[in-house]
């Protein structure tokens, strides 16, 4: 009977991949998961390959079949525990250090869970990912969408996905990992494409209050320091509001580009304005400081917007 059964699923899956696609059957397949239909639901996932978290469910679906002896014949609540703490360590071997934390938190003193809490790191409210895109003509199209990891230090280790380094253009599949000097700055960008063969870098240097003074571009065929920006910042005021002016040299294979300036402002509190011949760049911060929002303008009217979205970065760091 129960054969019979996974054959109707799996039957049915196929309908659902033709009429509704992978969505739905994904969703039917999380509802059999749910209502510990484990044996059918793990049928499913496996038809679907490596569509979402298949292949996570996958494994936890089938540690779960293997308890329900256990339910049967001993203590529930104890298997129900055992099951929980090996779901943890699946969860921290998919990536999914979050659903991790919880199901350690959930399981107090049972085996060495506190010491499992103790090895992760909370970010709370980091930057996990920022949106750009292109408006043009009033129509909004995404252009591309970057996500970061973190150090147990809390500081960015890399960035990746489709997005926009500045100056340097659009790179898709590039992966960009950070170095940091001792205050704390970044001093290295290392742009790593998908073969995982470096492609890029950058070095910079800073002033006492933290700008960027130079920046270096070196390429992987050797070229070091190919490109060259250098900035210097002019502190004014100008009707009473004080401003920023910041002059920028551009030097690329030792041939000189023309000298740009703009001009930075901060009006309100959650606002920065920057100016120049080239646009204007707006930034909005909410009331914590953290960037909501970027819209640059050019000069022929096109705008770029950049949104930023932050959430809790739970960091699993393994014994030794």
């Amino acid at each position: 009977m129960k054969k019979a059964g996974i054959f109707i699923v799996i039957l049915a899956l196929c309908v659902l991949l033709t009429a509704c696609g992978e969505q739905k059957a994904y969703d039917e397949a999380c509802a059999l998961f749910e209502n510990g239909r484990y044996a059918e639901a793990i049928e499913m996932f496996r038809a679907l390959g490596d569509f979402s978290d298949c292949p996570d469910r996958i494994k936890i679906a089938e540690t779960r079949l293997e308890q329900t002896s256990a339910w049967r014949s001993g203590d529930t609540s104890e298997a129900e525990r055992a099951l929980r703490y090996k779901d943890a360590f699946t969860f921290i071997e998919s990536g999914r250090t979050r659903e991790a934390y919880e199901a350690f938190s959930s399981l107090g003193t049972y085996k060495d869970s506190a010491a499992q809490l103790r090895r992760f790191t909370v970010l709370k409210n980091a930057l996990v990912g920022e949106e750009t895109h292109i408006v043009t003509d009033g129509e909004d199209v995404l252009r591309g969408v970057a996500s970061y990891t973190y150090g147990p230090d809390g500081k960015a280790v890399s960035r990746s996905g489709f997005c926009k380094l500045d100056k340097y253009g659009w790179f898709e599949n590039f992966t960009y990992h950070y170095s940091y000097d001792a205050a704390g700055n970044v001093a290295r960008i290392d742009a790593v494409n998908d073969s995982g063969t470096l492609s890029f870098s950058v070095d910079y240097e800073y002033d006492e209050n933290r700008r960027p003074i130079r920046e270096c571009y070196s390429d992987s065929f050797g070229k070091t320091h190919e490109y060259v920006s250098e900035y210097v910042y002019h502190d004014a005021t100008d009707d009473a509001e004080p401003y920023t002016e910041v002059s920028e040299s551009e030097m690329f294979n030792g041939n000189a580009f023309p000298l740009k300036t703009w001009q930075e402002s901060y009006g309100p509190f959650g606002l920065s304005i920057a100016r120049c011949s080239e646009g204007t760049v707006v930034n909005h911060y909410s009331p914590d400081g953290k960037k909501v929002d970027s819209v640059q303008t050019g000069a022929d009217g096109s705008r770029t917007v950049t949104t930023y979205t932050y959430d809790d970065v739970y960091i699993y760091t393994p014994a030794e």
